[in-house]
């Protein structure tokens, strides 16, 4: 599977143990913030799950459009920044652990 990991900026996810849970899967961490569509188009066009660190790199339908391969966005928090309605209408899983318990 196809991994991709935003706004990483202290590079710190790799160095957390449950990082060794992805082992055998293609693993791309970025530890700069791009929010040029094209730009990241590039980068994600293979990512088929997407870990945002942050809330600062918007996902919205441009960019959602673009990424045919995505099926899963993990975020730790809210998502104020994510197109859920895009996601749903492409297929892809939203995944927030703001509230436990809840779906």
């Amino acid at each position: 599977m196809n991994i991709s990991i935003l706004d990483d900026y202290h590079d710190t996810v790799r160095t957390l143990g449950c990082f060794r849970k992805l082992e055998g899967h293609e693993i791309e961490i970025w530890t700069d913030h791009v929010q040029d569509v094209d730009t990241l188009a590039a980068r994600l066009r293979d990512t088929e799950v997407l870990v945002l660190i942050r809330e600062r790199t918007e996902i919205r339908a441009p960019l959602l459009e673009r990424l045919d391969r995505l099926r899963l966005i993990s975020q730790r928090s809210v998502y104020p920044h994510i197109d859920v309605d895009a996601c749903t209408r492409r297929g892809i899983v939203v995944s927030s652990s703001q509230h436990p318990g809840t779906p």
